[in-house]
């Protein structure tokens, strides 16, 4: 049995463990659908540090104040994942131009090794670091950060380079419930990478692939992204207040700002196409890493005011016409989040809303958070 703080952290009853860490998680609302974003005033146009307390003038009043993204709610974790389909599928291309190879894996913990991860002992039995002081699912992502870390140290020590990586924490549904990780390596070094990143990890154990008769079969494709950042949105039923945490090399996707396509992206004021197009010809809002390496603060200042101007709001990455009323918008919501779909402040009609079985199996998990 281990402990952290006095309290059990891997534990034979599964949902002991769910508890005290549920119980210990920042008390935040569960993801929900924010109809309208919050608006906030616009820091450029106030007296800061940086400005050294000179306000610009101001040319339209419309830019005083900004939508400003909850990070939290489905759609703003929808854009998320967007973002992360679009730059991961771009490393990919750029890997093969380059040469690169690319592994899918998922890295696992052993008891042993979450209790050396959280005492800061390494893998001769030295305290190197001081222990971790976070508790419930802090407590997991802190875990998962120092192991990529002291793995990555290792790498570098190695071969004198770091390994260029993506990887996204989730917890176990089964057993211990423990920590693992999801994601992609990439190396120019002629070697096994799988099997290195196994030999170097040390932690757990690694899934390299699935077994065939030809050996293992391991793809970085679009495929297997979809999959793993499915884990930026995704709502763990049994770890309601789990939030994963993204850890990955700096710059990922970054060679897109080079390409011919991103060339269709210039500003060009009214006629700036700011938006990507997928391999199935879709039209997607720009990544906001995109955004801001290809347009100047001034820039992305005129094409919001545009999209003001156009009465446009975007849902599921997909431009909406509101002009003629919000119809269309809301339509598009409930195509997009059947079931997060939340009226404010009707509880009632939210219960008359979904009257399907999966409705209301998925409404019953909501409920309490309306009707308490």
């Amino acid at each position: 049995m281990l402990f952290y703080n006095g309290t059990p952290y891997i534990r034979p009853h599964t949902h002991i463990q769910r508890f005290l860490r549920q119980a210990e998680a920042p008390l935040r609302p569960l993801p929900m659908l924010l109809l309208h974003l919050p608006i906030i005033k616009n820091k450029k146009y106030t007296a800061t540090k940086k400005n050294g307390g000179k306000v610009p003038p101001v040319l339209d009043k419309r830019v005083m104040y900004l939508p400003a993204p909850c990070g939290e709610c489905f759609e703003c974790r929808a854009k998320k994942k967007r973002d992360w389909l679009i730059r991961l599928n771009e490393e990919v291309k750029h890997q093969r131009i380059t040469g690169g190879t690319g592994k899918f894996l998922t890295l696992t913990f052993s008891d042993k090794a979450i209790e050396d991860l959280i005492n800061g002992i390494d893998l001769q039995g030295r305290q190197t670091k001081e222990k971790l002081t976070e508790t419930g699912y802090e407590l997991d992502n802190a875990i998962a950060t120092r192991a990529v870390k002291f793995f990555l140290e290792r790498w570098r020590r190695k071969y004198k380079k770091s390994l260029r990586h993506w990887f996204i924490t989730e917890l176990g549904h089964k057993g211990t419930e423990r920590i693992h990780l999801h994601g992609f390596v990439w190396s120019d070094l002629k070697i096994d990478i799988a099997q290195e990143v196994e030999n170097i990890w040390q932690y757990g154990h690694v899934w390299k692939g699935k077994q065939s008769n030809n050996g293992l079969i391991n793809y970085v494709n679009e495929k297997t992204i979809n999959y793993t950042v499915k884990y930026v949105h995704k709502i763990d039923h049994d770890h309601r207040y789990y939030k994963s945490k993204i850890l990955c090399s700096p710059g990922i996707g970054h060679n897109y700002i080079n390409t011919v396509k991103a060339d269709d992206n210039k500003y060009l004021k009214e006629k700036t196409k700011d938006y990507y197009i997928t391999s199935k010809g879709q039209k997607i809002k720009l990544p906001t890493y995109y955004r801001n390496k290809l347009y100047s603060e001034e820039e992305k200042e005129n094409l919001w005011l545009q999209l003001l101007d156009r009465n446009v709001r975007y849902v599921g990455g997909k431009e909406i016409d509101i002009r003629n009323g919000e119809d269309n918008y809301y339509k598009a919501l409930r195509y997009y989040h059947p079931y997060q779909f939340l009226p404010h402040c009707q509880p009632q009609q939210l219960l008359q809303t979904y009257q399907t079985q999966q409705g209301k199996e998925r409404l019953e998990q909501f409920s309490f958070y309306f009707l308490l």
